[in-house]
C-alpha cells in the first residue's frame, strides 16, 4: 500500500533529545521519508536536539520555537508550514510514540479516502493495552474508550493527539488548533471534537497501532494521587502543563458547552477545594487508604 505523497508529519519536541532521536529512527526504518514530509518543531531545546537532527536526520524539516509554544503552539506552527508545503493530510505525532509498521500509511489513506480524522491506538506496553486513543463526551467531559476489540474503525467524538491524521477538510472548515487559550492540554481533544461537531467523521483505527510512553508526571496525575500535595493542586490552576490549568479548562467548557459550563466549572472548583482540605488534614496513611478505595488513575486515561 502506497500512501499519498501530500502527507506531512508534524512532531513537536522540547528537550528530549534521545526520545526524539528514537522516534525519527523509527520513521526512517519504516521508510516514511520516501512518501511523507517530516516537520519537527523544536521549541527552544537546549539539549542538542537541533544539532542531532541536523547531523543524523537531514531529511527532516526543522522549525524553531522560542520555548513557550507548548504542544498546541508547536502543532499550529507545524501545520501552517505543512499547509504551505501543499499538504492534503497532516499527521500529528508525539516524539514519545513509535508507530508500528503500516500504521501511518493506514491513517493517511483512511483519512483521505473517507475525509475523516483518524487516530491510532497507542498502547503503553503489555500492561496498558490502550494508553492513548479517543472517546466520547459524557456529562460535558471527555471520557476515553478503554477497551478496544476487533479491527473495524470505531466512531468517536474526539481523539488524543499522540498519533492522528487530519485531512485538509478539517482545517479548511475548523481552522487550526486553539493555541492561545489551550496551550497544552485539552487542545487535541477540543480540535477533534470541533471536527466531529462540524460533521466530519472522527474515528479510531484499531489496525493502526503504536507504542507510547505513558506520561507519568504530575501534569497527568489524578487529584487522588498521593504524590500530589495540597499546594500542587492550588498552583496547578495556573500551571500550563497541568490538566486542570483553569484558563484552558474554562475555555474548553465554554467553547463546547456554553452556559452549561458554569455548573461543571463550579463543581470542579469545589472538588479541588475539597481535595486540598482532605490532603491538608488527613494523615498520609488515611490518604493512601482513601486513594486505594477511589482508585488512582491518570486524568488523561
Amino acid at each position: 500500500m502506497t500512501a499519498p505523497a501530500k502527507a506531512q508529519i508534524v512532531i513537536p519536541v522540547h528537550n528530549r533529545r534521545e526520545t526524539t532521536h528514537a522516534c525519527l529512527e523509527r520513521l526512517n526504518q519504516l521508510g516514511i521519508p520516501t512518501w511523507a514530509g517530516v516537520i519537527v518543531v523544536d521549541d527552544g531545546s537546549t539539549d542538542g536536539t537541533a544539532e542531532m537532527i541536523q547531523a543524523e536526520h537531514p531529511w527532516v524539516q526543522r522549525l524553531h520555537g522560542h520555548g513557550q509554544l507548548w504542544w498546541t503552539g508547536a502543532i499550529d506552527l507545524g501545520m501552517r508550514e505543512a499547509i504551505r508545503n501543499g499538504a492534503e493530510c497532516i499527521v500529528w505525532l508525539n516524539d514519545d510514540v513509535l508507530p508500528d509498521a503500516g500504521a501511518l500509511e493506514l491513517l493517511v489513506e483512511e483519512a483521505l479516502m473517507n475525509q475523516s480524522v483518524c487516530g491510532a491506538v497507542c498502547r503503553g506496553g503489555n500492561e496498558i493495552p490502550v494508553a492513548y486513543a479517543g472517546g466520547v463526551m459524557r456529562n460535558l467531559w471527555p471520557h476515553p474508550v478503554r477497551h478496544i476489540q476487533g479491527t473495524a474503525p470505531i466512531p468517536v467524538e474526539w481523539l488524543h493527539g499522540n498519533l492522528v491524521a487530519v485531512p485538509a477538510v478539517v482545517w479548511r472548515r475548523c481552522g487550526l488548533p486553539q493555541a492561545r487559550h489551550m496551550p497544552h492540554n485539552l487542545a487535541d481533544i477540543s480540535y477533534t471534537l470541533d471536527a466531529h461537531r462540524a460533521g466530519i467523521p472522527v474515528r479510531l483505527l484499531p489496525g493502526a497501532t503504536a507504542l507510547a510512553t505513558p506520561n507519568d508526571t504530575a501534569s497527568y496525575w489524578s487529584w487522588t494521587d498521593p504524590r500530589i500535595r495540597p499546594w500542587n493542586l492550588l498552583t496547578g490552576l495556573w500551571n500550563v502543563k497541568m490538566w486542570w490549568y483553569m484558563p484552558g479548562v474554562a475555555w474548553f467548557q465554554a467553547h463546547h458547552s456554553g452556559w452549561r459550563a458554569v455548573p461543571v466549572l463550579a463543581f470542579l472548583i469545589l472538588k479541588l477545594l475539597l481535595w486540598i482540605l482532605l490532603k491538608s488534614l488527613l494523615p498520609a496513611r488515611a490518604l493512601k487508604q482513601l486513594n486505594t478505595i477511589i482508585g488512582c488513575k491518570s486524568a488523561r486515561q
